[in-house]
């Protein structure tokens, strides 16, 4: 059985923190520029953190808004002058990406020759440019922005409005919050632009962003899909301050599985203390792809890594295959999978999707510390030739790609086997991806 050891922690942390910033710094990189947002509202992750990974998170944002700046910063200083950046920005022929960089520059310039410079696309380009310039126009700090976006409204130009919003999200402050506020809240307001401001108000992750999402929530006249945005951005705020809604949700016997599933997904983004919640919704509640969606998100949560035992519990009382497939996903991100108590009951699943997500979630079991001999043997003995027949059978390639997961993270010499006689009598698909796993389990 192959193993990784981390013989020293503090070698494990410094590769850890090394990653993060390289990755951070790729993203920043390539990144035109930058959106602006106001800082969380109080989370609830940093009251549980160390002050040591508190201080490292400080470090980090430090270096985030360090390499942010600079990155702006370069793009600002690009060699052009004033002049040639407005002719650019006015000349049709180059392309919408080049001039929406060079409209984002002018609006952070914000001399008054990039102000009507920019005025006069506003009014006289295409759609596709004045929606740009509408969004960049947000990049600015014209004290005037508010109202002349709010007036691109009474055009009734979708595109066109769809920037106005991005613009107003991206300008904040008081005035432009309650004039987002206002359209998501008016009956006559195109429901394409209620959707998209429900959607881009979860970003924002401000006071009055809240307040205007729980406001527009409680409208009897809201529609359907903008009632699922709405819940959709409620997720991304720390879930203390939504809880009471996530629950009224759950219990309205009015709404459907689907809104339901959509808003259970979104408590990924809601910090540690919606996992109770998730737990709870995935015991509990009537409907199956509730349950199932409710399990995927507290197995995807960003806080989770110690609820193989709960998950267990729960798979041992489940009688519907998704959600006991939704389960056995969500064990596989978790350092506590219960592996002895699991194994009687991944022989028993006779669906095939289900019985490949717990095959998977079992091979990430042989890689924790503490799982038998016993259990490798019979996963060599009993699941290796399930998986073996599932990759070479006519069942979907989703499935047989996972079943080939499966083997290569169970990584024993006996499925390293079964990936050989894969790539050797496989489909060209499957036995591409055998062959590329086998070379990664030899080297």
């Amino acid at each position: 059985m192959r193993r990784i050891v981390f013989c020293n922690k503090g070698l494990a942390i410094a590769l850890l923190s090394s990653a993060m910033l390289t990755g951070l710094l790729f993203y920043l990189q390539n990144t035109t520029w930058i959106e602006t947002e106001s800082a969380p509202l109080d989370s609830d992750e940093d009251s549980s953190l160390s002050l040591p990974s508190r201080l490292n998170n400080i470090f980090i944002d430090f270096i985030a808004e360090h390499l942010k700046q600079k990155k702006e910063q370069s793009l600002l200083q690009n060699g052009l002058s004033e002049q040639e950046l407005i002719a650019r920005l006015l000349d049709e022929s180059a392309s919408l990406d080049i001039r929406k960089l060079d409209a984002w520059r002018l609006a952070v310039m914000g001399t008054l020759n990039a102000r009507l410079a920019l005025l006069s696309l506003l009014e006289n380009g295409s759609d596709a440019m004045r929606a740009i310039v509408a969004e960049m126009l947000g990049h600015s700090r014209w004290a005037d922005i508010p109202e002349l976006l709010a007036s691109l409204f009474q055009e009734h130009n979708l595109k066109i409005s769809r920037g106005a919003v991005s613009g107003l999200i991206l300008h904040g402050g008081s005035k432009s919050m309650e004039m987002l506020r206002d359209l998501l809240l008016n009956e006559t307001t195109d429901e394409a632009i209620k959707r998209y401001i429900a959607y881009r108000l979860g970003n924002v992750q401000s006071a009055a962003a809240l307040e205007t999402l729980k406001i527009a929530i409680s409208t009897p006249s809201l529609s359907e899909e903008t009632f699922r945005h709405i819940a959709v951005s409620l997720g991304k705020f720390p879930f203390q301050q939504t809880s009471g809604i996530f629950r009224q949700i759950m219990d309205n016997p009015h709404l459907n599985a689907e809104l339901k599933t959509d808003a259970t997904e979104s408590l990924i983004h809601a910090g540690k203390a919606s996992l109770p919640f998730l737990q709870e919704i995935s015991a509990t509640n009537a409907d199956p792809e509730v349950r199932a969606s409710a399990a995927w998100a507290a197995g995807a949560h960003p806080n989770t890594g110690h609820l193989g035992r709960q998950f267990a519990d729960l798979l041992q009382s489940e009688a519907h295959d998704d959600v006991r497939r939704r389960l056995y996903e969500s064990m596989m991100r978790q350092t506590d999978i219960p592996a002895d108590t699991l194994l009687d009951r991944t022989l028993t699943e006779t669906k095939t999707a289900t019985r490949v997500a717990a095959a998977n979630m079992l091979a990430m079991a042989l890689q924790q510390p503490g799982t038998g001999a016993a259990v490798q043997h019979s996963y060599d003995q009993k699941i290796v030739p399930q998986l073996l027949a599932t990759a070479l059978s006519d069942e979907s390639i989703n499935l047989r790609y996972r079943a080939v997961f499966a083997l290569t993270r169970a990584g024993t010499e006996t499925a390293a086997a079964a990936l050989r006689t894969i790539g050797q009598q496989g489909d060209p698909q499957i036995s591409g991806l055998a062959a590329r796993k086998i070379a990664l389990l030899t080297h």
